[in-house]
């Protein structure tokens, strides 16, 4: 079945330029998302267009109400609005813009127009989804995200009040499993698409570090330096971000473990829960076999290879 999609993130004063960047097209190229087909950017559209960038539009909304901030305030919220993607790209193009304006008349309702900052969707991608962005400024003047979006209860009640809302006009839809029910979060796709493209250089730098001999050393040596000085930093910075979602995958590995275990478990759920258990699994896998691969990387690389990146690296060199 298909599911109705709400998901919302916190930003800071200096994560909103980079949803600027990515929600409005601002930027040239799109390597950390290839799914963007730039010849379908023109099929993009607003049902609020922003009329200055989000930095701005931020600070002019705190300071005509007079919120107070802290350095570490969240200024803006983006909420990612779909649907499954079987569901969403077989809408007609009329329902499809009906969707995504019965969403925005929800959301308008629960947050107040007047703190809509964007409301952009983008068909440019596999599956079509709209970023509305809003600076979460409560009816008494605080600027306060925790009081609109609220606990986990309260973010509960804001799926099954989505769900209710879109499946009064498509009757298939499901309530998604709220994060307070499953104790999950939602592993970014940007994460899983960094993963691949560390696997598509992985190849070619164990090719290059295992045809290194005493008659091509230099030249070989060189390649597989050149390799090395851009795929380490991207590998660095992958392992990183995977520490955000740790508690996640934790999770997912318990809950696997245990239904793995339960023989009972597959003779009674449902066909969607153990085709979504499944699907757990892959993640977990797919993430963990990155880092053993990374590990078994850089365990091959020679010593006095890593002693020339780590003094490239503190030149600021790219070799």
């Amino acid at each position: 079945m298909p599911y109705a999609i709400l998901r919302f993130a916190k930003r800071k004063e200096g994560g909103v330029t980079a949803n600027y960047a990515h929600n409005e097209r601002r930027k040239e190229s799109y390597k950390s998302n290839p799914d963007i087909d730039r010849e379908r950017t023109k099929d993009n559209y607003h049902i609020v267009k922003p009329l200055q960038s989000y930095r701005r539009a931020v600070k002019r909304m705190i300071e005509a109400s007079g919120c107070r901030t802290r350095s570490n305030s969240t200024v803006m919220v983006e909420t990612l609005i779909t649907a499954s993607p079987e569901f969403m790209n077989a809408l007609p193009p009329e329902e499809q813009r009906e969707f995504f304006f019965r969403s925005f008349t929800f959301m308008a309702v629960k947050i107040g127009q007047e703190n809509i900052i964007s409301a952009v969707v983008h068909m440019d991608e596999k599956t079509p989804h709209m970023h509305l962005s809003f600076c979460p400024i409560t009816k008494d003047k605080r600027l306060s995200a925790k009081a609109i979006l609220g606990n986990q209860a309260q973010l509960s009640k804001w799926q099954t009040q989505f769900h209710e809302c879109m499946s009064e006009r498509w009757d298939v839809l499901e309530r998604g499993i709220s994060s307070m029910e499953t104790k999950r979060k939602h592993v970014p796709v940007w994460l899983f698409k960094t993963a691949e493209r560390l696997d598509k250089q992985f190849d070619g730098i164990s090719n290059a570090l295992d045809n290194i001999n005493a008659l091509n050393a230099g030249k070989k040596r060189d390649k597989a330096l050149t390799l090395l000085s851009e795929w380490l930093p991207e590998a660095e910075k992958f392992t990183a971000q995977l520490k955000t979602v740790n508690r996640y995958i934790q999770c997912l590995e318990q809950d696997v473990e245990v239904k793995e275990k339960n023989t009972q478990y597959w003779k009674s759920e449902a066909n969607e829960n153990k085709e979504r258990l499944i699907d757990h699994a892959i993640e977990i896998r797919r993430l963990q076999l990155q880092i053993a691969r990374q590990k078994w990387l850089l365990d091959s690389i020679p010593q006095e290879m890593k002693q020339q990146l780590k003094e490239n690296r503190e030149r600021g060199n790219d070799y």
